[in-house]
């Protein structure tokens, strides 16, 4: 694959993942002081409780409101030739239990790995864990970030097997669905199960 092929694949995905990091904003911006609120309430003194990033970095959704203090991300990237999609959470929580989230996350792709996708249509004969490896394996491709002074980041690694790639990208709504469904909404269900329970 030429570096253009790549780059071209790369910035497809990261439409996706941009447009998933949007709906999600859209979703639950009515729950939360946002830039676009303050804008039409410029007499509100109180800060940002809901803001989204999209940059060299990734793209992220940042929630900071009363006990809510973390962001979630998602970026994606070529690891020599294998092509790969993260999903991270911060985490300021100090007696959270990673071992706790590892242990669900593993328990949930254990689980739902096996099982075929539903879209895109192009894919419908192959499992989740077949489009999105988890390598080596959950236990070394989930990597929590210890950072002095700041917040630990855990983050999960899916690589897309190759030849799965062309029609991702070729499928950009059903796509998206699938990376959501599959990569995204498991890891943050089990994060705000496990930050509840650590929280309190």
């Amino acid at each position: 694959m030429s570096k253009k092929e790549r780059e071209t694949k790369q910035k497809a995905i990261e439409e996706t993942l941009k447009a998933i990091i949007d709906d999600w904003y859209e979703n639950v911006s009515q729950f939360y002081v946002t830039q676009e609120g303050l804008a039409f309430s410029p007499d509100l003194k109180t800060e940002e409780e809901l803001k989204r990033f999209h940059d060299e970095n990734g793209h992220r959704i940042k929630f900071n409101k009363q006990d809510l203090d973390f962001t979630y991300g998602l970026r994606s990237g070529w690891n020599g030739d294998n092509f790969f999609i993260e999903v991270s959470v911060n985490n300021k929580v100090e007696n959270f239990s990673y071992k706790e989230f590892r242990n669900r996350l593993l328990a949930h792709y254990e689980k739902f790995g096996e099982q075929k996708v539903s879209t895109p249509y192009d894919l419908k004969n192959h499992t989740h864990m077949e489009i999105f490896k988890i390598k080596p394996n959950l236990d070394q491709a989930f990597v929590v970030e210890k950072r002095e002074d700041k917040a630990d980041i855990m983050r999960l690694s899916f690589q897309v097997e190759p030849r799965f790639l062309e029609k991702l990208v070729a499928h950009p709504m059903a796509s998206k669905q699938l990376i959501e469904s599959y990569c995204v909404s498991p890891f943050r269900t089990v994060y705000a199960t496990v930050y509840r329970r650590s929280a309190h």
